[in-house]
């Protein structure tokens, strides 16, 4: 029972990880529209880069490496079209300048 909380703990750990992953890199987009101004690329993708890895260690220790690495892209590919989705509907009718 405890192994299966764990390994449930560390896939909620990874999805998050890969969440803010994939955030960190939208935010260095340079027409992102959440913040007034794009993160420094170098700093934000350096960043975005550590989560990932981060991420895909923790997917690791509970499934097998290609399934790792399915799970990371699929989360940073919800992220990356979900995200500017729901931040232009957010901002629809806002002046963005």
């Amino acid at each position: 029972m405890s192994s299966v909380l764990f390994g449930s703990a560390v896939c909620a750990l990874a999805v998050v990880c890969s969440m803010a992953a994939g955030v960190s890199a939208y935010l260095a987009a340079p027409r992102q529209l959440l913040l007034r101004k794009a993160l420094p690329v170098g700093a934000a993708l350096g960043f975005a880069s550590a989560l990932a890895g981060v991420a895909l260690g923790l997917f690791c220790q509970v499934v097998g490496v290609f399934t790792a690495v399915f799970a990371l892209g699929v989360v940073l590919m919800s992220v990356w079209s979900i995200l500017p989705l729901c931040v232009a509907l957010a901002r629809r009718g806002q002046d963005v300048s």
